[in-house]
């Protein structure tokens, strides 16, 4: 196996050394001892701030995907049940993973098991602990009282996005566990109001290829939610690939139309 030398720097890094010796403890400690919360917690709120994040197990991810399926399907309490067992078997994988957790709370919250549920939020919630509040991080991302900084999705998913913006002009990035940041599209921003496009490419996964799209979405007054539409576009395609996929969409789904949804703070996994 081939390494580079940043990645055999980092690995003789006393520092890192000693972080990934911390998370290996309290791993273990939680694998020993799973169903106390604290300990649950603790490895939580230390992996969701670490320099180096660990990386979420292939089978873990499996095991999201799965679950995720059955969850975005159920009808009945039944079958939210279901999807919850599932996410815990991810979560026995990565017990550090924070998505999980947040994906198990609405499953049982569905399924009417308000006390588990509450119980995951909190599990959830530790991955912010420790990290500095909006108001004590430097100013960045904003576009007059408009605040696009941190992590932005929907919430069941595994997308993350990220606003960058250089005086009018915006460049949305997103990313999914531990692939590498793509890039959403580029457009233009005014104040609580954007809008953009973008001509599609490989996928965030590098499995599959994004379609070519318009979007246009607002930031509520709060900074707390952003409300995202978007258009499917072929014209915009720039290779083959965006073409052929926004193609098949229209064959499949029929004419574009605009298709919103919500975005709000997340906490990155």
């Amino acid at each position: 196996m081939l390494f580079s030398a940043a990645s055999c720097a980092l690995a003789l890094d006393p520092a890192y050394v000693k972080e990934q010796e911390r998370f290996l403890t309290l791993l273990a400690k939680v694998n020993d001892d799973p169903d106390t919360p604290a300990l649950r917690e603790e490895l939580i709120r230390f992996a969701n701030n670490m320099s180096a994040k660990p990386k979420i197990p292939t089978e873990a991810k499996k095991q999201f995907i799965r679950a995720m399926a059955v969850h975005l399907d159920a009808v009945n309490d039944s079958d939210f049940d279901k999807a919850a067992r599932m996410y815990g078997e991810a979560i026995k994988i990565a017990p550090w993973w924070t998505q999980c957790y947040f994906n198990r709370a609405n499953a049982l919250e569905s399924a009417h098991r308000y006390e588990e549920a509450a119980e995951d939020k909190r599990f959830y919630m530790a991955a912010r602990a420790g990290k500095p509040k909006p108001e004590e991080q430097a100013p960045s991302k904003k576009h007059g009282t408009a605040d696009y900084r941190g992590n932005w999705g929907g919430g069941l998913d595994c997308w993350r996005y990220e606003f960058e913006i250089r005086g009018d002009d915006l460049t949305i990035a997103m990313h999914c566990w531990d692939f590498p940041r793509t890039i959403y599209g580029t457009g233009k921003v005014n104040g609580r109001n954007f809008q953009g496009s973008s001509p599609g490419g490989m996928s965030g996964t590098g499995v599959g290829t994004r379609s070519p799209i318009r979007f246009r979405g607002s930031l509520s007054e709060d900074n707390s939610e952003i409300t995202i539409s978007s258009i499917l576009a072929p014209e915009l395609a720039e290779t083959e690939g965006a073409m052929n996929a926004a193609q098949e969409q229209v064959r499949l789904f029929g004419a574009p139309a605009w298709q919103t949804q919500t975005w709000r703070h997340m906490a990155r996994d």
